[in-house]
């Protein structure tokens, strides 16, 4: 298939987005695919060989200007020729595409769940009225609106049922062009040669016993994973076994560092900010913990439960609905639903079952690799370049469905005469 993918800037070292779009150019084109970037950047050396690139110019002197510059410019681009690609796939902030994957999920979701994080009904509603009143939003408002007009007739690949259902609630669009295609990630990004002994290393480096029972946070965004919830709830538990709790991630420390000392947890919670080597916490570690408000699938969710840690999460994350309470860990509703926390943690103290759902966990977690998630996406394109070239040439075939049509007869003409010849 030609298939045409829609983002601006392409540069992995910008973040997990560009780093999604580089790796799903070069997995389509090593199934034989050819493939197009239409960008306005791209970083050359990053881009995996035989990997097309159409570069679109952008004006304007503000932000918001040049967002909407690129989405006009590249759907004028792929409108030029419509027979040219076989399958047009967009991510964020354009309009023109057969496909789309929200990977950050709905503007609208997203504003929701973080006015919960406010427990004052008035922050809440000033915190969404100072999104209603700005400028900013309205543009990517305009954008959103545009991208899922029943019109394009595209198809939207959501990342879990979360977003799938915020698509409809928010957007209206109709569930028969929803697919639900959770992310996925490498299973061996964490490995170690020596796990037990990177285990005892970073407990000692610690001062932890080989013995305590340990929970891994990480997130860059403090606030929204719900960390200041998990403190509490930390502090909230009476009885149990003690938990330490390691916290990575970028983001300001500050505010948590009183609120640990506040709730009594210094010496219990390590404030550990940025590590490079997080490999080493996961190896180190018990369970992982993510109370956020909100995700609308986490990747480091899956990494947790490819290591084999059981996770505590919530609802509120897509990547949740993957695990089986009392399987590969627990889903609490909100972080607000301090109980069910409490209970999620304390159960994490049980050895026994934990080892029982790390088993568990690693084995979902293995299971969302990167080139499972391609197949699903390529099949969903083989759908769409069907039916594209059945309303350009009604009762026909595009070449490679008509290769892949042939071969299935045959195999069918195959299995006919080996029925033949050996009656059941």
């Amino acid at each position: 298939m030609r298939i045409a993918l829609n983002y601006r800037n392409v540069d992995p070292n910008k973040g997990g987005a560009e780093t999604y779009v580089v790796d799903l150019a070069g997995a389509l084109v090593r199934r034989g695919h050819r493939v197009t970037l239409v960008a306005e950047s791209v970083r050359a050396e990053s881009l995996p060989a035989g990997v097309d690139v159409v570069r679109v110019t952008v004006s304007g002197w503000s932000r918001a200007g040049k967002v909407r510059s690129f989405a006009e410019n590249s759907a004028r681009e792929l409108q030029t020729d419509p027979g040219r690609f076989d399958v047009t796939m967009g991510f964020i902030n354009t309009w023109h595409h057969d496909v789309i994957i929200p990977q950050g999920g709905l503007r609208a979701g997203s504003i929701l769940h973080n006015s919960v994080r406010f427990r004052s009904p008035l922050r809440r509603a000033v915190y969404k009225l100072g999104k209603l009143l700005s400028p900013g939003e309205w543009n990517y408002d305009s954008i959103e609106r545009r991208q899922y007009d029943p019109a394009l007739n595209a198809k939207v690949v959501a990342v879990s049922r979360l977003v799938s259902g915020h698509l409809q609630k928010f957007r209206g669009v109709d569930p028969g062009r929803i697919e639900v295609i959770y992310n996925s990630i490498d299973p061996d990004r964490f490995r170690v040669a020596d796990p037990a002994n990177v285990r005892a290393e970073t407990r000692e480096k610690y001062g932890i016993g080989p013995n305590e029972h340990v929970g891994l946070f990480v997130g860059h965004n403090f606030w929204l994973k719900g960390l200041a919830p998990l403190l509490e709830a930390l502090a909230a538990r009476k009885d149990g076994q003690p938990v330490r709790l390691f916290v990575s991630g970028r983001g300001k420390l500050g505010p948590f560092r009183k609120m640990v000392d506040r709730l009594g947890l210094n010496g219990q919670v390590h404030l550990l900010g940025f590590v490079p080597d997080v490999a080493a916490l996961f190896h180190a570690a018990d369970f992982f913990v993510s109370p956020t408000y909100y995700d609308p699938c986490s990747l480091v969710v899956m990494e947790a439960l490819a290591c084999g840690l059981p996770v505590i999460t919530t609802a509120c994350n897509g990547a949740g609905e993957l695990i089986t309470p009392g399987r590969e860990g627990f889903v609490v509703e909100t972080p607000h639903h301090q109980a069910d926390l409490i209970a999620a943690i304390d159960a994490m103290t049980d050895s026994k079952s934990r080892n029982e759902m790390a088993i568990a966990a690693r084995e979902l977690g293995r299971q969302q690799t990167f080139e499972a998630h391609v197949g699903k996406l390529e099949r969903l394109f083989e759908t769409v370049a069907a039916e594209k070239a059945g309303q350009r040439n009604p009762g026909t075939l595009p070449a490679h469905h008509f290769d892949r049509a042939m071969s299935m007869a045959d195999q069918s003409a195959s299995d006919i005469r080996e029925t033949k010849g050996n009656p059941r």
